[in-house]
């Protein structure tokens, strides 16, 4: 008897485990997938070849590469050959992109020799707050490999590593199916959207060298009001409270460092525009915490995190671009709180480019 209860909770983890897997039986995904992020992720390894293939033509633009986020996926080659001829972006942003995405992407590039003439790291606070409310983990699920995760596990808390490991085992909890979408998706023309939207998604980053431009961009239709329903949403989710992660960091300067021993001539820590709203939270509330000689104080965000930033640029001879208090935007309009529309990303081009071209 004692033997049956010892095996009795293996046997409903065994069982758990196989029938989590019908969920990916044939095209039975696509009733259920609310994210399409794994379309980004994947797409970037193709990137990767195809950035290598393009450094060794003869005859080739300089190229810039960006480490990013959301918030810099949408640059247009088609407005960089007509401003910029000698110059091309290849985009390795990715939804949630942040520091350990970069090391990961890094490593490839030092390991194949990757030499591009300038490199953007887009850095966010956001980004390196140890205590969110809301966990970020599409770049662990979707984008980082076993082996590097295996290899960096002391970088991450606890509760990022379980819920990888969970996310990892069971479909069911990685993607959380809900029979509404099913149900949806049962007529033929959400299908047939849904798989568009995908199939388009894929051929817009193949085609724009990893970006997704706006072929129509236009103002935006969103009031201040709405703005600042965003940033105190968004505030609440990723700043309340705001304790700076160590480990972030690390993940930041080793890539840095190999970006360094890559000898790239131009490497840029690019802070995205957000919205005044935003910018405001920023820099005049107090809900960062730091510890000075065994006391907590509260600061501002921008008194944490900005400091930290501009040091290490500064140790490694890195130009820094902030374009939210040094360098803001001519051109402000935004999509929500935290992302500029693509309105502004012709402005948001040129000033990444006078930096590099400097």
């Amino acid at each position: 008897m004692k033997n049956k209860e010892f095996y009795f909770p293996f046997v409903i983890f065994l069982g758990a485990f196989l029938l989590d897997k019908v969920f990916i039986l044939g095209n039975f995904p696509l009733y259920y997938l609310t994210t399409i992020s794994f379309v980004n992720f994947d797409q970037k390894e193709t990137l990767l070849i195809e950035l290598k293939d393009y450094l060794n033509q003869d005859k080739r633009s300089n190229v810039l590469v960006v480490l990013g986020n959301s918030r810099t996926m949408a640059f247009d080659n088609r407005y960089v050959k007509s401003k910029y001829p000698n110059w091309i972006f290849y985009n390795f942003s990715v939804p949630g992109g942040k520091q350990d995405y970069y090391l990961y992407l890094l490593e490839k590039f030092y390991e194949k020799k990757v030499q591009p003439e300038a490199l953007i790291f887009a850095l966010t606070p956001q980004a390196m707050n140890e205590k969110p409310l809301v966990l970020t983990d599409e770049v662990m699920v979707f984008g980082l490999s076993f082996d590097f995760i295996l290899r960096n596990f002391y970088l991450y808390d606890v509760n990022e590593i379980t819920n990888y490991i969970g996310k990892k085992l069971f479909v069911s909890y990685r993607f959380k199916p809900k029979l509404r979408i099913i149900g949806e998706r049962l007529h033929e023309e959400k299908m047939l959207y849904f798989v568009n939207v995908i199939l388009r998604t894929h051929d817009l980053l193949e085609k724009y060298q990893g970006s997704i431009p706006y072929l129509h961009a236009e103002i935006p239709n969103v009031t201040q009001e709405d703005l600042q329903k965003n940033a105190n949403s968004i505030w609440q989710d990723f700043f309340t409270p705001f304790v700076f992660d160590p480990n972030a960091f690390v993940f930041l300067e080793k890539s840095l460092i190999l970006a360094k021993k890559l000898q790239i001539p131009k490497i840029i820590f690019l802070w995205p525009p957000v919205s005044r709203e935003l910018r405001y939270k920023k820099q005049k509330e107090l809900i960062a915490l730091e510890k000075t000689q065994g006391i907590t104080i509260k600061k501002t965000v921008y008194e944490v995190w900005t400091p930290k930033m501009k040091e290490l640029a500064n140790r490694y001879n890195v130009q820094w671009l902030d374009l939210n208090f040094e360098s803001p935007l001519d051109c402000e309009y935004f999509f929500d709180a935290s992302h500029i529309s693509a309105y502004c990303y012709p402005a948001y081009t040129d000033a990444i480019m006078r930096v590099v071209l400097k």
